[in-house]
């Protein structure tokens, strides 16, 4: 598997976890896909849905370094001091509306879909998103018929899932 299949494929997992935990559902992964599908189908009830992923790590640098892809003195001092003065909320709240923006935008030949997001930010977590709801922006069009927040074991508290849409 490719590094981006490999984290689709456990964060599918994971919320499927989570989800099952919460709901008492039956949900079931199925396959890893490529565009224009879903990147993933799953099973509830035996009801096939298609579900995207995405990460949101906070800034690119920040992405860039937590999966690996580059190490943290490849940027220059004046970027890690401007990470530094960016407050966090701003920082992870940016991440994840700029992800729901692009997302929005997407078509997809299969319904239905739900976009699963994986928080990668590690100074974030399940309650600050549910602190701050009311500041994360879906955009009114999107292909979606579900939007989640999982928050793991890459995030700072506990581990759960937040419905958003």
């Amino acid at each position: 598997m490719t590094q981006k299949e490999n984290l689709e494929y456990y964060a599918i997992i994971n919320f499927i976890r989570e989800y099952n935990q919460t709901h008492k559902k039956q949900f079931a992964f199925g396959a890893l896909h490529r565009p224009p599908m879903p990147d993933a189908f799953c099973k509830l009830h035996k009801r096939k849905i298609g579900i995207e992923v995405v990460h949101s790590y906070g800034t690119d640098e920040e992405a860039a370094i937590r999966l690996g892809n580059r190490e943290s003195s490849h940027y220059s001092k004046e970027i890690h001091l401007k990470r530094r003065m960016t407050p966090v909320d701003i920082r992870a709240l940016g991440s994840l509306n700029r992800r729901l923006g692009k997302k929005a935008e997407k078509q997809y030949s299969f319904s239905p879909v739900w976009l699963l997001i994986r928080n990668g930010f590690s100074l974030w977590g399940l309650s600050d998103y549910k602190k701050n709801k009311s500041r994360i922006y879906v955009p009114e069009n999107h292909p979606f018929n579900q939007i989640w927040i999982l928050c793991d074991g890459n995030s700072v508290g506990v581990s759960g899932i937040l419905r958003i849409a």
